[in-house]
């Protein structure tokens, strides 16, 4: 009896499973009617001269409802990006981000309501800013609540945030398949003021990671106002997210990103 029991029970667990990973692949599979992204989980290792320095986990997660409504022509994104200090790093920076950034994506285009970070260091808040955006008006609130100081500034269209500009960018690559468009400009809501980050696609290399080697896009970036230089390299496979950036400034060693992880579907948010 016992036997049979066991049996059975081995057959549901069995079922159930078969049943949970073809839901996961479904939603891994699923395109939300308005934007072409995915949901995913991306973890990233930072490193300077060869050495471990930062572990950075990047997730999205992506909803047809807002609020209770549906609205198939919207969809609501959550990205986030929390990092956390590794190896020799870790014992002598404690430092974690959190970083976020949640709004409507429509016709491919991403829309911000809320952007907020949050940079805690030996326990102290550092930096605690949240920006709040108003389409309607076409203005921002930018709270910087470590120094309680607020202030609002208007914004153009296709305005994002420091963070969902990754979503901006992956979106515009994925809608630029032709490359007819060499070079493209994204509006950032930062500081107070908007900065403009200017983008050109340098061409197609392919890049080995601990995952694989990935076909890419190499992009540079040349950060506003900064002499400082980025390059990324986008996989189409993975729609056009990076998996490996450079950061470049004079007098400073070259900050490394490499994608260590990746995961698409359920994020869990």
């Amino acid at each position: 009896m016992n036997k049979m029991l066991l049996s059975k029970l081995s057959l549901l667990l069995l079922l159930f499973f078969s049943i949970a990973s073809a839901t996961l692949r479904a939603d891994a599979s699923h395109s939300h009617p308005g934007t072409t992204l995915r949901p995913f989980v991306a973890i990233y290792m930072v490193t300077a001269m060869g050495l471990e320095g930062i572990n950075v986990t990047n997730s999205l997660s992506l909803s047809n409802k807002d609020n209770g409504k549906e609205d198939d022509s919207e969809v609501f994104y959550h990205f986030k990006s929390y990092s956390i200090p590794v190896g020799l790093l870790a014992f002598k920076k404690d430092e974690t981000r959190n970083e976020q950034s949640e709004g409507l994506i429509r016709d491919n285009k991403i829309y911000p309501q809320k952007y907020s970070f949050l940079q805690i260091r030996n326990n102290t808040t550092r930096r605690n800013v949240e920006l709040l955006f108003d389409w309607d008006k076409k203005e921002v609130t930018n709270h910087h609540k470590h120094k309680n100081s607020k202030w609002v500034m208007d914004i153009p269209d296709s305005t994002v945030d420091k963070l969902s500009y990754q979503l901006a960018m992956m979106l515009f690559l994925q809608n630029n398949e032709t490359r007819q468009d060499k070079e493209f400009r994204l509006n950032i809501a930062d500081g107070g003021r908007i900065k403009e980050y200017d983008f050109k696609i340098l061409g197609e290399e392919r890049v080995y990671t601990s995952l694989g080697s990935y076909k890419t896009l190499k992009i540079y970036h040349h950060r506003y106002r900064k002499d400082k230089n980025i390059t990324l390299w986008c996989a189409p496979e993975l729609n056009y997210l990076p998996v490996k950036i450079v950061q470049e400034e004079p007098g400073k060693p070259d900050f490394v990103s490499t994608l260590v992880s990746y995961q698409e579907g359920m994020t869990g948010n």
